[in-house]
């Protein structure tokens, strides 16, 4: 299991390398998280549901997939996911930039398809089922992709490059559609809650209050709640925690330090308070996640 994807709210780290911007994450859950709250990236994603079933929060639409299940999260688009019944799944992440396959060319390729599909002038399914049609060609590119990482034989780079070509060439042909309209409604929305979300992630370590959130986006308080808790699907408070909690995971298992160090790291100096959502959120202590993690490796 793979607890490097628990440190990023805005993504910002590079995913693999300055030479090689392309990983493969795979998330095990309920095993030790049930959610991740919602953030957003550069990079696109390509998800694959290798069993279970779940909860994708993606572009402020709500998506239950289950096995077998592609899903499409484009660059820059809002998304979150959570367990659904404590029904044990598994997925792979296949997280790459763009700039893999378009870099600075202006060929045709990115003048007719590539660059208009990262200006929105293509709508995608998000979710692509086992029973649609031309399911196996991209089922069969997105295993490969993820093969190639994996095995990473001699010229492995070049493959997985041609090969996200080859997926792209099965989404164009037979999923993706043109469309030039955007509506102004959903994208002010989402540039509200990129604004919130970027602000938590620059000051998670010190005290957020609501009024100051709400000034970021020109809200009134009342507003602001009842906008937040509409389009995330839980209180401002209870994001900021999850998203801490989050963090504090990844500092338990990825770190040497201590319980009362972590959680003023994140902005917690009441340590019985932290201990309290903690247990909330994973069902086991700081310490026992942190003992539980170590035996699982």
């Amino acid at each position: 299991m793979q607890f490097d994807e628990l440190e990023y709210l805005k993504e910002t780290g590079q995913k693999g390398d300055f030479l090689m911007p392309y990983t493969v994450v795979r998330t095990v859950m309920p095993d030790f998280f049930t959610t991740y709250p919602m953030h957003w990236h550069e990079e696109m994603e390509i998800v694959y549901v290798e069993s279970g079933e779940f909860n994708e929060y993606i572009d402020l639409e709500n998506y239950h997939v289950r096995a077998g299940d592609i899903i499409l999260i484009n660059p820059c688009v809002l998304h979150s996911f959570k367990n659904y019944e404590n029904i044990r799944t598994k997925f792979t992440t296949i997280i790459f930039s763009f700039n893999m396959i378009t870099g600075n060319n202006t060929d045709g390729c990115a003048i007719k398809y590539l660059t208009p599909y990262l200006d929105g002038m293509y709508i995608n399914p998000v979710v692509i089922s086992k029973d649609a049609p031309h399911y196996g060609e991209l089922e069969a590119s997105v295993k490969r992709l993820v093969e190639l990482f994996d095995n990473k034989e001699d010229y492995f780079e070049i493959g997985i490059k041609s090969e996200l070509y080859k997926m792209f060439f099965v989404l164009f042909k037979y999923f993706f559609r043109p469309d030039m309209h955007q509506p102004d409604i959903k994208d002010n929305t989402t540039r509200n809650i990129k604004t919130i979300l970027d602000y938590i992630d620059e000051n998670y370590m010190h005290p957020i209050t609501i009024d100051e959130l709400a000034e970021t986006v020109n809200l009134s308080k009342h507003y602001f709640m009842r906008f937040f808790k509409k389009y995330m699907g839980m209180t401002c408070i209870e994001y900021i925690n999850d998203y801490r909690l989050n963090i504090a995971a990844n500092h338990l298992v990825n770190t040497g330090m201590q319980i009362t160090e972590i959680a003023e790291k994140i902005g917690i100096t009441n340590l019985s308070y932290f201990n309290r959502i903690f247990k909330k959120k994973f069902d086991m202590t700081p310490k026992e996640y942190r003992y539980n993690v170590d035996k699982s490796r």
